[in-house]
């Protein structure tokens, strides 16, 4: 540790006190903090509503044109809600590292089987900021600025974490993720064409909306 512990522990206290000060607009988005939080870490429960979309041919006298889909909404299928477990050891002269986690086994996410995060920018568009491996965990990362694994991956050297955090705090970075994880994105199921037969794709879609 190269933070002094108890001067770590009150910066822990302030970041918590400000979340429970903006409990009521966190929930508003479908973001709790679990009572299970205590020093170094803080976890947050993301629940995503966005409903899930299918994208299929449209029906009788729906005017499309030639080939086009008909989209339609399901309100009551969502995206899995995510466990995001923030550890603020040694901050914030470093920033909070950040790990994603099954809710109900608290077991570390798979790549294979998690949601997807996007960020969007006028000049790259959208972009998956959610990656497969980080060199120094070889656990999926979020790809994000102020978090510990973005500023302390290899391609980020210069990026420092000092450069940012009299803007950024637990709770604009909480944000952040929700922003990226949830608000970017939408599940999607869509029917192609494969060697003459008919399947079934299951991917995430920025809406256009939100860029």
């Amino acid at each position: 540790m190269r933070v002094d512990p108890e001067l770590s522990r009150r910066k822990f206290a302030l970041e918590h006190n400000k979340l429970t000060e903006q409990r009521g607009l966190l929930e508003k988005r479908g973001i709790f903090v679990l009572a299970a939080s205590t020093f170094p870490y803080v976890e947050v429960f993301y629940a995503p509503r966005g409903p899930l979309r299918v994208l299929l041919p449209p029906p009788p006298g729906m005017p499309t044109p030639p080939g086009a889909m008909a989209m339609f909404e399901v309100p009551s299928l969502a995206a899995a809600g995510f466990k995001a477990r923030f550890d603020l050891t040694d901050y914030d002269l470093v920033a909070p590292s950040l790990e994603f986690l099954d809710p109900v086994t608290n077991q570390a996410l798979k790549y294979e089987t998690m949601f997807r995060a996007f960020e969007f920018e006028k000049q790259r568009g959208a972009h998956e900021v959610l990656l497969p491996s980080h060199p120094n965990t070889n656990r999926p990362f979020l790809c994000l600025r102020g978090i510990r694994e973005y500023h302390e991956h290899p391609q980020h050297v210069g990026d420092d974490w000092l450069l940012y955090r009299e803007q950024m705090s637990l709770f604009t970075l909480i944000i952040a993720v929700w922003r990226v994880t949830v608000d970017l994105v939408r599940s999607q199921i869509s029917p192609i064409q494969t060697s003459g037969q008919l399947a079934i794709h299951i991917g995430w879609v920025v809406p256009e909306a939100k860029q």
